[in-house]
């Protein structure tokens, strides 16, 4: 943690149904808004609530920063959009019951935020349940349904389209392991910053406090500083028990989050590509290397970070450890790491993960069996190989999967 304080240091649309009340501050531009989508249509309701508190004490002035708050209860009927205004949140617009995993709800609320609030930088945040590559904000009332994650494509590049300013500075996930590469190169071309946790977030999630009273102090701090400083601020703000507010007064540490330079993630999947493509007449020979090298990656081991069906490695760690099996797979590991660093902007985790985190994940089930999930059946909505995933699709890595599966089950 003395390392990462002394980083810190140096770092440091369609209309609503019912507008109940004019914004006093979105009529002029200001330097930032925060657009957060909190979808709490589930069991998150309470943790919506402290956030909101939260930001109401951390937001003292709206002289340059806009911050604004969806909020849909599975409790209550509908969505309510919140702007905090001189330390309270102030109802601006209520909608009717919406399904907030439809990526179409999410642009709308985007839209809605970039054109009564302009700002210089945007921030937009999707808070609720994080499924790694088969999306997030569960959605109890309309379906428990995910948001898939090439859907978020969609909306983002129609936001991107639409939007006078060319879309949002940052999308950040306050949501578990959503920080995949199979998420970020879907993302590519979508938004010049990502921010997201390769694990499980507690209940609190983001450091609002932090960053919002960050923003206040210095509002001309630039999306790219803003995206370097969170996964700082965020592993600090769980390192101690008693120094921050939270939700529930234990120290977490099991936390990651990792920022990406999206235009860094052509050149990430290309190379992933290549890699996986020599990898795969590899795995017949080599299957118990790989068997190994998943359990040199796979942080479940060192800490109680995501529940089992999750199954995601870290992806840096997990093809560094095959090296020296192949010299041409040697050559496209190294070029995978050299895209990957490149891409990552910054990367923070708490200290008993070590260097396991390296800031993104890769689905890597044990098994055939966990890889078609059986046991649960609200899993076998989500197919790998069939979900509209861009790196699935270009790349061989389900076929090392399957050829290793194959090795492993012989």
């Amino acid at each position: 943690m003395n390392i990462v304080t002394c980083i810190l240091a140096a770092a440091i649309m369609t209309l609503p149904s019912a507008v109940l009340g004019a914004s006093s501050h979105g009529a002029q531009g200001k330097e930032w808004t925060i657009m957060l989508y909190y979808c709490a249509d589930n069991n998150l309701e309470f943790a919506a609530e402290f956030n909101l508190m939260t930001i109401e004490g951390a937001l003292t002035s709206n002289d340059n920063v806009n911050f604004i708050f969806l909020e849909d209860f599975n409790s209550v009927p509908g969505i309510t959009i919140y702007e905090i205004v001189g330390g309270k949140r102030k109802v601006i617009a209520a909608w009717e019951e919406k399904n907030t995993s439809d990526p179409a709800v999410l642009k709308e609320f985007a839209l809605y935020g970039m054109k009564n609030f302009p700002a210089e930088k945007t921030m937009l945040i999707i808070s609720d349940h994080g499924y790694g590559w088969r999306g997030a904000c569960e959605d109890y009332t309309d379906g428990d349904w995910l948001m898939t994650v090439d859907g978020l494509a969609g909306a983002m590049k129609e936001i991107q389209a639409k939007s006078k300013r060319g879309g949002v500075d940052i999308l950040a996930f306050d949501a578990c392991s959503m920080a995949t590469i199979e998420v970020v190169y879907e993302l590519r071309g979508t938004v010049p910053y990502l921010i997201a946790t390769q694990s499980t977030e507690p209940y609190d999630g983001f450091p609002y406090q932090m960053f919002v009273s960050d923003l206040v102090e210095d509002p001309g701090m630039s999306p790219l500083e803003l995206a370097t400083l969170l996964p700082y601020e965020y592993v600090l703000y769980y390192s101690s028990k008693w120094e921050y507010d939270h939700i529930y007064n234990y120290c977490q540490d099991f936390v990651t989050m990792a920022s990406i330079d999206m235009s860094k993630v052509d050149a990430l999947g290309e190379a992933f590509v290549t890699m996986t493509e020599v990898l795969e007449g590899l795995v017949p020979e080599h299957w118990e290397a790989l068997e190994e090298a998943r359990g040199e990656a796979f942080m479940g081991v060192w800490c109680n970070i995501v529940a089992g069906y999750e199954w995601m490695p870290d992806a840096y760690t997990l093809f560094d450890e095959l090296k020296g099996i192949d010299p041409e797979l040697d050559e496209s590991i190294d070029a995978f790491e050299s895209a990957f660093d490149q891409a990552i902007i910054a990367e923070a985790n708490s200290e008993r993960l070590g260097d396991k985190a390296q800031g993104l994940n890769i689905w890597f089930p044990p098994s055939l069996f966990l890889y078609n999930p059986e046991s649960w059946s609200w899993l076998g909505q989500f197919v790998y190989h069939d979900i509209g995933l861009d790196l699935v699709a270009e790349s061989s890595w389900v076929d090392c999967l399957m050829a290793y599966y194959e090795c492993k089950d012989s």
